[in-house]
């Protein structure tokens, strides 16, 4: 009987931003600290709005 080892997934983690005021999305890399809800920084997009963490997940890394 042959065993097959079933290869490892490694997930890469990455932080999605949304702003309070325009509602534009980035996606970016996960940082050390980050948390849902947290605000982080100014919106680059309208200038205006604040950057929340809105979603935290990985993708499996190619």
């Amino acid at each position: 009987m042959m065993l097959f080892k079933k290869k490892e997934e490694v997930f890469d983690p990455y932080t999605v931003e949304q702003c309070n005021r325009c509602n534009k999305d980035s996606k970016r890399k996960f940082k050390e600290g980050d948390y849902i809800f947290k605000m982080t920084e100014k919106c680059p997009s309208c200038g205006n709005g604040q950057m929340m963490i809105t979603k935290i997940f990985g993708e499996v890394s190619k």
